[in-house]
């Protein structure tokens, strides 16, 4: 199958956020003191995981060099990896990868990390738990197998892992894993519900959130909140100028 939004290794999976009516306070921006120059963001051609990273670089005011490329390219990109997986982040010649560890780096020069240390203990604990339920998600060339496998991933693995994100953030008054305002674990949360909302997940059910109220209301305030609009802004009037 040719669908993009599904994780598998080295693969990513769509990011794909759409503007909804939950308002929530934007956070504050940090002075992106350590910011250096010749910096450059290697993924494909689409969103995946490198969107919450260009995200959080534009919130940061972070100047860097988006390098997009399109999947036939892979196969000659891969071994140029440090690990055989992108997205991949070239700091003054030095490379750093692991998407997660990348986001949470955004995250600090943003705004968008805790203060806290216990409360940015759980934001990277929901990070890496969300990238670790996703990477599980079962595959077969066998179309019998593959929709067996998806139902067994769909009743186990992710109700047991949404179940439990759901419990920290009712915990957290219903909105957000932790704290008043948006994290970069939130973020991480608001890609994956329109990805199988939208049925690009096969066989997952697409009303598998409904039973999710606090993760929606994340979503939402993820959408609307001011800071990942004016990202998504930027990339309208960026399409617009390359079309005159």
């Amino acid at each position: 199958e040719a669908k993009s939004s599904e994780p598998e290794p080295g693969q990513p999976y769509q990011l794909s956020l759409h503007p909804l009516s939950l308002y929530c306070s934007p956070p504050l921006k940090m002075k992106a003191s350590s910011v250096v120059s010749a910096m450059a963001l290697k993924y494909f051609d689409i969103a995946g995981r490198a969107e919450p990273i260009r995200i959080l670089f534009h919130i940061a005011g972070v100047k860097y060099d988006d390098v997009r490329f399109p999947f036939k390219d892979w196969p000659e990109i891969k071994p140029t990896t440090p690990l055989g997986f992108v997205p991949i982040l070239t700091i003054d010649g030095q490379e750093f990868c692991q998407s997660i560890s990348l986001a949470r780096y955004a995250a600090k020069l943003a705004g968008w990390y805790p203060e806290s240390e216990v409360e940015a203990l759980k934001a990277d604990m929901i990070a890496e738990s969300v990238n670790e339920m996703m990477a599980q998600a079962p595959r077969s060339k066998d179309a019998e197998e593959f929709k067996k496998l998806r139902k067994e991933y769909q009743e186990g693995t992710m109700k047991k892992y949404w179940t439990w994100i759901e419990g920290f953030i009712q915990g957290n008054g219903g909105c957000f894993v932790a704290g008043d305002k948006p994290t970069y674990a939130d973020l991480i949360i608001a890609q994956q519900v329109p990805a199988i909302q939208s049925g690009n997940w096969d066989h997952i059910d697409t009303n598998f959130f409904d039973d999710y109220p606090g993760i929606l209301a994340t979503m939402k305030a993820v959408d609307d909140n001011d800071q990942v609009k004016a990202y998504y802004d930027s990339k309208k009037e960026a399409a617009t100028k390359s079309e005159l």
